[in-house]
């Protein structure tokens, strides 16, 4: 009963095999030996897959619950590999777009596919199909801009909309470049009138997107008008601006007067993503959730280690677990940072409450009822 009970404290924990062993050594106490550790996994593993499916489903669940009509949902994917590069392993996962809740986990491997770079799309077809089969549509899909997701989704009959942090995140690269280089190339590929302007285009950017009225040509509108709106032209601005409001106003950046500034500026907004296909940014749609799962993943999941397929997809079902107990979890209070050098940092933090495990008290229950009944 002690080696179950720390071998089940050594599981959901997250710990890896090294460690535990180290800290056993250090410690001088006894420690399950490696036979032992998997001997006892091949039987716990029945139990995190168990504990896993019921929390999927009630997530499915409540996330159907929460739309009107009931007959599609929307949804944001995204893949992570187990290692940097040409991972064995790759995770994808569904989260719910109203309770941001992992709905399912696949677990692809280079026995599935050899080339990792096919797994996403793999993974999100069984994601599909595990909806299908639980008669659960999807009515709107967001990602990462992964070309062959796109093509999935589009030929599944669903709205594709792509992330606009990965979108706006290449802009400001491209503004970075045109805005300094080298003195030579000075007034040819690069004009100090950009210099002052990669933060605040890339704030065009994602007003422009939320306020497009979920129009595409009214967001490519919106786009070009940055130029002419650096060039203290406002005629076009949206009404509720402050250059349009204030009849004081003064840039806070430099007005661009300079040909080669302007065309340089309305050559990132034309090779932009965003204005290339603006139907797939016009709901403004985010994976940030997605990406915070990701980190979550890394606590039971380090990308150095190479796991068996078997512990692999575990650690996966507990990382789920835990995401979906403390998801969203309350708040104490809001921590305001004063950082003057970045001001968007300080529309405050949340305090969150400490996180709840009853997944690891569940898991247990089923471990002692197969001992016991």
């Amino acid at each position: 009963m002690a080696n179950s009970r720390i071998f089940h404290g050594y599981e959901c924990s997250g710990m890896l095999p090294v460690h535990y062993n180290r800290f056993s050594q250090g410690a001088n106490i006894g420690h399950i030996n490696k036979s032992k550790q998997s001997y006892m996994f091949d039987k716990y593993k029945r139990f995190v897959d168990e504990e896993y499916n019921d929390s999927i489903e009630t997530a499915l669940m409540e996330e159907v619950g929460m739309y009107e009509d009931l007959t599609s949902i929307d949804i944001m994917t995204d893949a992570r590999h187990g290692w940097r590069k040409n991972a064995k392993d790759s995770s994808v996962v569904a989260i719910g777009e109203k309770m941001h809740k992992v709905l399912k986990c696949e677990h692809i491997t280079k026995a599935d596919d050899f080339v990792s770079q096919r797994h996403e799309k793999l993974g999100t077809q069984r994601i599909y199909q595990y909806l299908d089969d639980n008669d659960v549509k999807v009515g709107i899909h967001s990602h990462d801009r992964n070309m062959s997701i796109n093509k999935l989704v589009r030929e599944s009959g669903v709205v594709n909309q792509n992330d606009s942090w990965h979108g706006i995140k290449a802009v400001k690269s491209a503004m970075k470049k045109v805005s300094s280089g080298p003195k030579y190339l000075q007034g040819k590929t690069w004009s100090e009138q950009l210099e002052d302007k990669v933060e605040s285009v890339a704030t065009h950017f994602h007003w422009a997107i939320r306020n497009c009225e979920q129009n595409p040509k009214e967001l490519k509108d919106l786009l070009i008008n940055v130029v002419e709106h650096y060039k203290n032209n406002h005629t076009k601005c949206h009404p509720d601006s402050r250059c349009k409001r204030d009849v004081n106003y003064e840039p806070k950046r430099s007005t661009i007067n300079k040909p080669i500034a302007e065309k340089l500026l309305l050559s990132v907004i034309h090779k932009s993503v965003i204005f290339k296909s603006p139907d797939h940014f016009v709901l403004a749609r985010d994976t940030s959730y997605v990406e915070s799962f990701n980190n979550t993943m890394n606590m039971f999941q380090d990308k150095r280690i190479v796991f068996s397929d078997a512990n692999y997809n575990a650690r996966a079902c507990l990382a789920v677990c835990h995401w979906n107990e403390n998801v969203d979890r309350g708040f104490t209070s809001i921590w305001n940072p004063e950082r003057r050098n970045a001001p968007r940092s300080m529309k405050g933090k949340k305090n969150y409450k400490p996180p709840s495990y009853s997944y690891r008290n569940n898991i247990w229950k089923r471990q002692i009822d197969s001992i016991y009944l």
